[in-house]
């Protein structure tokens, strides 16, 4: 039917509709790679910037956490206020995150598709997981420093 539609009708060139799909497919799941491999560089930058953060937390209460340790605070103790202290903010984070990019999804969706985006209710609990995991992991190292800290020698002042 191809070439007889190609042979009849002057100036169209017909295609298999199979070749179309195939073709917007391989589209799609080229940038379905693309965002998979953009969310991963930004899972990885957000772990490295909230790791910074709180490593500097850590450095900024050590005399706090020194006082705790002296007046008999245990370092599972420490471990446990940072780490919840950490949860709790990658699960805000992770809050503002899923609003803001479903927000971002429409605006995007409405300008390149002229379609809107169907809030994915599947997706929400699992970017709260992520934001809490990546959060926890980045806060292992810091809490590892803030549990080291000996008070007799920050309390002097060294």
């Amino acid at each position: 039917m191809v070439a007889e539609i190609a042979d009849n009708v002057p100036g169209v060139a017909p295609l298999l509709v199979k070749r179309v799909a195939n073709s917007e497919a391989t589209v799609l799941g080229k940038l379905r790679t693309l965002v998979f491999l953009v969310t991963a560089i930004v899972m990885d930058l957000t772990l490295i910037c909230v790791a910074t953060t709180m490593m500097t937390v850590v450095m900024e209460r050590r005399k706090e956490i020194g006082l705790k340790k002296a007046i008999g605070a245990e370092s599972g103790t420490i471990i446990g206020e940072f780490m919840a202290e950490g949860a709790v903010l990658g699960l805000v984070g992770g809050i503002v995150g899923v609003i803001c990019g479903f927000f971002f999804a429409q605006l995007v969706s409405m300008n390149v598709f002229s379609r809107a985006v169907a809030f994915d209710y599947i997706a929400v609990p699992a970017a709260l997981v992520a934001a809490v995991a990546v959060t926890v992991l980045a806060c292992l190292a810091p809490v590892k420093k803030a549990a080291e800290v000996e008070p007799a020698l920050v309390l002097r002042g060294e």
